[in-house]
């Protein structure tokens, strides 16, 4: 005979559906990476709307710290550093014990936050991430993911227990919201080569952009500035500036939110525009939506190249194109950018 194994209240509650504790003490684990932390704000949302008396935490890692005074709906944020290794893990976990949470929500399920979650609340749940699924699409074109949750989707998954549901909101960021209407944010980048649309395109694309009278502040990282440099210098007269390297990512937020449009990759800037309400055309290539990270704001736009036969070829990104001819990335070309913003930008904008 199969024994049930849930402790007694949680029995009790699953049995005649009483009500979740009024102020549940809640942690929330989500190490990296950018993107998929600035994710986890609907989730922090509606949790505090359902809970607003009710602690609730999060998990992150050292390097996306600054990111923490944006977020929205977060009573604390515990900070692991990677560099402290295997002794910092289990100070952490040892910190995290005395805190006596009732529900841990593991939205990472990565060997860190394997480790990490032990022992720390009365009720554990871990994401679904499809990983299986998103093997059979990437290496046969098989695809189970249609109709299937995006990643926001799968991180209410894992807080069913809490009594709340997705209702499609877009991510969001604390940042104020007051546009120039003439600038437009460009982040080239991505950790990944493939995921990146090349410096040809970026720079007709921004040359078209400055004959028409706007402004370009390009975004990224310390390690992104030789890229952004490389396609500056193709460009022509007009203003542009690149604050790679120069802004935390709080800044990083409130800059972006002045922004009329910004142009990204599939990368984590494509999620903190979003989230600031800036609205954004991210090109996507070797990646495609069905994988969870299509932006949700009615205001976004993603362009790929459908029906291409060898899409997609890595979940996550590559340095190098399998097939040789980049012609996921190749084929958007910047006209398509353009007809993109006029879908976007306010048409006093004037573009």
């Amino acid at each position: 005979m199969r024994r049930n194994l849930l402790p007694p209240f949680e029995r009790l509650v699953t049995r005649y559906s009483l009500p979740i504790t009024v102020t549940p003490k809640i942690l929330i684990l989500r190490l990296s990476s950018l993107g998929d932390i600035v994710l986890t704000t609907p989730l922090l949302v509606a949790l505090r709307e359902k809970y607003p008396e009710s602690r609730i935490d999060l998990v992150i890692a050292s390097e996306y710290e600054t990111l923490a005074q944006v977020l929205p709906a977060v009573s604390r944020v515990h900070v692991f550093n990677k560099r402290s290794g295997f002794s910092g893990l289990l100070a952490l976990r040892n910190q995290l014990r005395e805190e006596k949470y009732d529900y841990v929500l593991d939205v990472h399920d990565v060997l860190r936050t394997k480790i990490l979650r032990q022992g720390l609340g009365k009720h554990v749940s871990v994401i679904d991430k499809r990983t299986f699924k998103r093997w059979l699409l990437v290496k046969f074109k098989y695809d189970l993911l249609k109709g299937e949750p995006d990643v926001i989707g799968r991180y209410f998954e894992a807080a069913k227990k809490l009594g709340i549901t997705d209702d499609g909101r877009a991510p969001t960021l604390k940042a104020t919201h007051v546009r120039d209407p003439k600038r437009i944010a460009i982040a080239p980048s991505a950790r990944h080569w493939n995921k990146r649309w090349p410096v040809e395109h970026f720079q007709r694309l921004g040359n078209t952009l400055l004959e028409k009278g706007y402004e370009l502040t390009f975004y990224g990282s310390r390690a992104e500035i030789a890229l952004i440099e490389e396609i500056r210098k193709g460009l022509h007269n007009g203003k542009h500036r690149s604050l790679a390297g120069e802004l935390d990512l709080t800044d990083a937020a409130h800059s972006l939110a002045k922004c009329s449009a910004a142009i990204t990759n599939d990368s984590g800037l494509l999620h903190v525009a979003e989230a600031v309400g800036t609205p954004v055309v991210a090109l996507f290539g070797p990646t495609v939506k069905q994988f969870g990270f299509a932006p949700r704001a009615a205001s976004a736009v993603v362009l790929e190249v459908e029906g291409l036969y060898c899409r997609p070829c890595t979940a996550i990104g590559s340095s190098e194109c399998p097939e040789k001819h980049f012609r996921c990335m190749r084929e958007v070309g910047p006209e398509q950018v353009v007809v993109a913003l006029h879908t976007v930008i306010p048409a006093k904008a004037g573009i």
